[in-house]
């Protein structure tokens, strides 16, 4: 219905155009007004909705994480990665909850094994593969499991 009333100002436009004369500017100037007359200003643009990814927001949100600051990452190949981290929050309940903030710990990410190599199909593993590209500074949610010597292995770590 739009586009026929558009067609027909324009065509409209054109012949008052025509009949008046010969002159170019002026054809130019009448269409370009009909034109802008037939679509009036919609007031706003349109603006892409992204869904929340729910499953992400639980995870960053569980009572098990602690928040804690990156101060320095050791990375070996992909996805060997070890991290120091600043403890800034910590958890409501399981083994996070004994940290004390500012308290320095050094954590590695759990990754399953298969085989001799890294089980990249795994979703955990995966999700705990992007600590690799953590760097100095980010804010992290980190659940920690077992102490292994001097270090904690992340059961679950994710950038904030």
């Amino acid at each position: 219905m739009k586009k026929v009333l558009v067609m027909g100002v324009i065509l409209l436009a054109a012949a008052r155009v025509l009949a008046q004369g010969s002159d170019p500017l002026a054809e130019l100037a009448a269409l370009g007004n009909a034109v802008g007359e037939a679509q009036p200003e919609a007031g706003g643009s349109i603006r892409a909705k992204k869904e929340g990814d729910v499953g992400r927001t639980q995870r960053l949100n569980d009572a098990k994480n602690f928040e804690a600051k990156v101060v320095e990452v050791n990375a070996k190949g992909f996805p060997v990665v070890a991290l120091r981290l600043n403890v800034q929050k910590p958890a409501k309940e399981g083994a996070g909850k004994d940290m004390k903030a500012n308290e320095k710990i050094v954590v590695v990410p759990k990754l399953k094994i298969a085989g001799g190599n890294v089980e990249l199909k795994d979703p955990q593993t995966m999700l705990n593969a992007g600590a690799f590209y953590l760097q100095e500074g980010d804010k992290v949610a980190v659940r920690i499991g077992e102490k292994k010597g001097n270090y904690y292995e992340a059961e679950y770590i994710e950038r904030k």
